[in-house]
């Protein structure tokens, strides 16, 4: 069951939220327990399998995380935090190949990064009270995170989940962040994948080179409006509750170099795997040597690669990123000091090239693909462009422009507006359920990772 299903919005929704506020203070853990598991249930009536997964990997790994707290020995502690990160990865690896399932659990790598997370903190903060089954299984259960994040640090799920700031205001506004979530996921991403679909009806040998590259940029919003979108519903569903989640997205499209884009995108995974790859191997502590810097990237991208899928388009796509981040470290960043434009075309031209790449899984399809970005041979016959154009102009100008600051501006100031806020909200959830029956909104694309 995704967020986007006419089910989770006006069934289970609606019941989680009457049941949360009606219980009493003591039970309202209770409640978000429950439906949480309720949820993984409902999303998985077909894949049973998946539930007892979730369920067995949660006993497991709080057994381990209670050996971990427990060890006095510090030698012996990290011993066991190896063997508990080694074994996660083993299941992330095991479950990926497809060896024993067709498909992979949804939301499989969101909560195993959860269980490694809190492994490495209680390891290294003796600040840590004892965690109780209950609470551990609530942090990692937690519906709105469940499936793709945001991923969240233990310290800081604890101190909002202890202290929730329940208010109606605090609903509302919420609300408002789920309905902006959902139309960015609805109206924006599914209907910019109508221009995918065409140019896939058209075949990759026979477009032009004015198609191709916008098709490029359909491939990046529809990516960027799907996960961003999803990221808020999770944000928003917590909010109304009480309940902070971390941001994961901030404008990345307006950065000014690669490195920036890839810290204002998926903020939580680039957190991650900052705190637990790239600064353990020493990544900010030896900036003299940049060779120490670059072997450090390389480990990080080629890990983010691998945590896609183990196909051969994430690994090249995780390369030819680290690759470019590398150059700007060791060249260009003195040239975007000097001139920031520069740095800002990069980033608008070769991040959705990335993105190509990311997205086309077949290798001969990709190579067409790509030729067909430099094809000039192509201008003189633009009838596929000119058709593109004409059905979907006006959602690929809208795209574009909510890549902007200027959507999330007006959205900031509507936001500090109550009965505005409420009247946008409604609006954007009546179009979004109507283009959801229209368009047959597909799965969110970070529910296969």
């Amino acid at each position: 069951m995704i967020f986007s299903d006419l089910n989770f919005i006006f069934l289970f929704l609606p019941t989680f939220f009457l049941s949360y506020f009606i219980a009493g203070d003591n039970f309202k853990n209770v409640i978000i327990f429950l439906f949480s598991i309720l949820y993984y249930i409902f999303g998985n009536l077909n894949n049973v399998i998946n539930v007892y997964i979730l369920i067995i990997l949660t006993i497991i790994n709080y057994l381990f995380l209670y050996n971990i707290f427990s060890e006095s020995d510090n030698r012996i502690k990290s011993i066991k935090l190896y063997i508990s990160v080694f074994f996660n990865i083993l299941v992330i690896v095991i479950l990926k190949s497809g060896l024993f399932l067709n498909t992979m659990p949804a939301g499989l790598s969101f909560y195993v990064f959860h269980y490694i997370s809190i492994f490495i903190d209680v390891k290294n903060n003796n600040n840590f009270g004892k965690i109780s089954f209950l609470r551990f299984a609530q942090y990692i259960i937690f519906f709105p995170k469940l499936l793709s994040g945001p991923i969240t640090r233990y310290d800081l799920f604890e101190k909002t989940y202890s202290n929730k700031d329940i208010s109606f205001d605090n609903f509302l506004k919420g609300l408002y962040i789920f309905a902006i979530g959902l139309s960015l996921k609805c109206i924006l991403s599914d209907n910019i994948y109508n221009i995918i679909n065409t140019i896939n009806v058209y075949g990759y040998e026979s477009i032009s080179i004015f198609t191709a590259w916008v098709g490029m940029y359909s491939y990046t919003m529809n990516l960027y409006f799907d996960f961003a979108g999803y990221s808020l519903m999770a944000i928003g569903i917590a909010k109304s509750i009480g309940i902070v989640l971390p941001d994961n997205f901030n404008l990345p499209f307006l950065s000014k170099s690669v490195s920036e884009f890839w810290r204002r995108w998926h903020i939580t995974l680039g957190q991650f795997f900052r705190d637990y790859v790239y600064i353990p191997l020493g990544g900010h502590c030896d900036h003299k040597n940049i060779y120490r810097q670059i072997v450090n990237i390389v480990v990080v991208w080629l890990l983010t690669g691998l945590w896609h899928g183990f196909k051969i388009n994430y690994l090249l796509w995780a390369m030819l990123v680290c690759i470019i981040i590398i150059m700007e470290k060791t060249l260009l960043l003195k040239v975007y000091k000097k001139c920031d434009i520069i740095g800002r075309i990069i980033v608008i031209v070769l991040i959705p090239f990335t993105f190509l790449i990311f997205s086309i899984e077949n290798i001969n399809n990709l190579k067409l693909y790509i030729l067909k970005l430099i094809d000039f041979s192509t201008i003189k016959s633009l009838r596929d462009f000119e058709s593109i154009l004409k059905s979907y102009y006006k959602v690929f100008i809208v795209g574009l422009l909510f890549m902007t600051h200027i959507p999330k501006l007006l959205f900031m100031k509507i936001y500090n507006c109550r009965y505005i806020m409420v009247i946008i909200t409604i609006i954007l959830i009546v179009l979004s359920c109507y283009m959801i029956n229209v368009t047959n909104s597909d799965l969110f694309k970070y529910f296969t990772f």
